[in-house]
């Protein structure tokens, strides 16, 4: 299958080509030998990595960890990560996922300090294969995720398309296949965009294997023959076609075609001998193997499973592997050699400057030492200087605070609680006596009810603000229906509206708002109760809801007494001080400071439009999320 099977078409090439590269190596170790500078040598040990990578992985290795060496000691961090990353590959490819991750993640941390982010979300990504080779699917997604959120902040539509496709690919061998189908047609639909046809109809031939996989043969055929016919009108190299008669017929296969099968892979087979690609061709046979079992031919499937094995046995013979070592030890002696003829050469020259250079050096580390260890000392003391005023300030802020809170609330239990107190005593003493007319015992029950509602607005209000205070606790902004808490709130002031003949009519533009539950509930609990205190009998309380720009709009609205400009001023700045009602309504004035300590909490203000005699009109001005 095309997306499984270009890695072994790579290793294929490699050994074919073996003995034809053997002298470039050659060329390649005598020259590091005979370079001067740590820059040429680092290039040159990478390239031989890179050789070894298609047929020794161990090799490759140890030639990317000279080469790491090298950079890290010159300070060339961009090489050194790409060391680290090549080593993570090779890691990766023999299955050490340890070392492999290991490296990987060195690599990261010197692009995310070059801030490369190209390079980082490749690096994130291979760190993604690492976990997905170990089965560790969150973790696979999760650096998926990162290095798409990279792709995207720097609008690197390529980059996106490769995450795509490759993500497409990982659910597949997940059997996620829905979610794969997702992935590989945006990658489809991205390459398209960008006129990269290559990208496009690569992604075009996973997305046939996916539907192959959810048995949709019809569909993986449709993608598949696409895929060819863009291949031979763009003249792609023989291997790439017969990889995809090779898809094509095992998907005749699992149709049940096997006649037209059998031409397919004949086709695919005669590409791979003339091009000289034993790993497509062994993978003809495997899937020829399978069909011949499932036509219950079983000498014939023993006949081509005995194919696939010769040819995967001889990928990498004895004698190959026999040619890397000759040519490593005579290079390693040839290196010795060298380096002897060098040492003895520079020997004399090195100790005389050694010497001085030891002398200079532990000079200059001495003073350094002493310098850093004085500054870091200042430097210490300087930042707990700063740290202690910062504290005692803060302390200082606090007592403040605690000592207002404390005034208020004495100030409120001793006056605001004692007038309740004493009205209902006096109602008390007078309800069993004959001497008091009906009608005066009617008005005292009126102001006694009146005191007692307005008591228990008050403690409500007192236990909310105290709770404030004392938890400090953050609000939770959910999205809430406006329309059930305006009626229920309503409902709680219904009787001091009743008493006052005052129509409450909600006009509701916006039905849900982002806000905290408890807080939205209290803070229009007492703008209701404000407002029926400030209004006139047989008159109008308006709520609305409306949305603004970047914010939701939360109004009561009154037509009663208004405020002055200096009134709305002390509201919004401090603990305004309690005026009586149209009715001789008392209050502790914490309402409205309550509304605005609770609106904070959740990032809302609190807005107000007066004018004495025209009314008010109390808004809170919540941000949209």
């Amino acid at each position: 299958m095309i997306k499984y099977l270009l890695l072994t078409v790579s290793l294929a090439t490699s050994a074919i080509c073996f003995g034809q590269k053997k002298p470039n190596i050659d060329s390649l170790l005598k020259v590091a030998d005979a370079e001067i500078t740590d820059t040429a040598k680092a290039k040159i040990y990478n390239k031989v990595g890179n050789y070894y990578m298609d047929n020794n992985l161990g090799k490759a290795i140890e030639y990317f960890e000279k080469s790491k060496e090298i950079a890290l000691r010159i300070n060339n961090k961009l090489k050194a990560a790409n060391n680290f990353y090549s080593i993570g590959f090779c890691y990766l490819r023999k299955a050490d996922f340890e070392k492999s991750l290991y490296n990987y993640q060195q690599s990261t941390k010197i692009y995310e300090e070059l801030k490369d982010t190209i390079r980082l979300s490749n690096a994130l990504m291979s760190m993604g294969n690492v976990y997905f080779q170990s089965n560790d699917i969150p973790n696979t997604i999760q650096y998926y995720e990162k290095a798409g959120l990279l792709v995207e902040i720097k609008k690197d539509s390529i980059q996106l398309q490769i995450i795509y496709d490759t993500k497409g690919t990982i659910y597949d061998k997940l059997g996620k296949y829905d979610t794969a189908v997702f992935f590989l047609k945006r990658a489809i639909t991205l390459a398209k965009k960008l006129n990269m046809n290559d990208m496009r109809y690569g992604s075009l031939s996973n997305l046939a294997l996916t539907y192959k996989h959810q048995f949709k043969t019809s569909e993986a055929l449709k993608c598949f023959d696409s895929v060819l016919v863009y291949f031979i009108e763009t003249n792609q190299p023989d291997d790439s076609k017969a990889i995809v008669y090779n898809n094509i017929a095992a998907t005749n296969v699992q149709a049940g075609n096997f006649a037209e099968a059998q031409i397919i892979f004949n086709k695919s087979i005669a590409l791979c001998k003339s091009a000289g690609i034993p790993t497509v061709e062994m993978e003809n046979y495997r899937n020829m193997a399978d069909m011949y079992g499932k036509m219950k031919n079983f000498e014939q499937q023993a006949m081509f499973q005995k194919k696939y094995y010769d040819i995967k046995d001889s990928i990498f013979s004895v004698e190959n592997k026999n040619q890397l070592t000759e040519q490593e030890a005579s290079y390693q002696v040839e290196k010795k050699n060298v380096e002897i003829v060098k040492k003895d050469a520079e020997v004399i020259k090195q100790k005389s400057q050694r010497n001085i250079l030891i002398i200079i050096a532990l000079s200059i580390l001495a003073v350094l030492a002493v310098v850093a260890l004085f500054y870091s000392r200042i430097r210490n003391k300087n930042k707990l200087l700063e740290q202690k005023n910062i504290q005692i300030n803060e302390q200082k802020d606090e007592l403040q605070t605690l000592n207002q809170v404390k005034d208020r609330l004495f100030s409120i239990i001793s006056h605001d609680l004692r007038n309740p107190l004493v009205t209902l005593r006096s109602y008390l003493s007078l309800a069993d006596n004959d001497a008091v007319a009906p009608e005066k015992k009617q008005q005292f029950k009126l102001q006694t009810m009146n005191a007692v509602s307005q008591t228990s607005d008050m403690l409500d209000n007192l236990l909310a603000w105290a709770n404030v205070q004392i938890k400090n606790t953050t609000a939770s902004v959910v999205p809430l229906n406006i329309e059930d808490i305006v009626a229920d709130e309503i409902s709680n002031v219904q009787a001091q509206a009743y008493q006052k003949q005052i129509t409450i009519t909600p006009q509701l533009q916006v039905v849900l708002l982002p806000g905290d539950y408890d807080i939205i509930s209290i803070a229009l609990r007492n703008l209701l109760t404000n407002a029926i205190k400030y209004s006139n009998n047989n008159s109008c309380i308006t709520i609305t809801t409306i949305k603004s720009g970047g914010t939701v709009l939360l109004s009561v609205k009154d037509n009663g007494v208004g405020l002055y400009a200096a009134q709305i001023k002390q509201i919004l700045t401090s603990q305004n001080d309690t005026t009586k009602g149209t009715e001789g309504e008392k209050g502790s004035g914490l309402g409205l400071f309550l509304v605005r300590e609770l609106l904070q909490k959740m990032n809302a203000t609190l807005s107000i439009e007066s004018e004495p005699g025209k009314g008010s009109n109390f808004t809170i001005e919540i941000p949209a999320l």
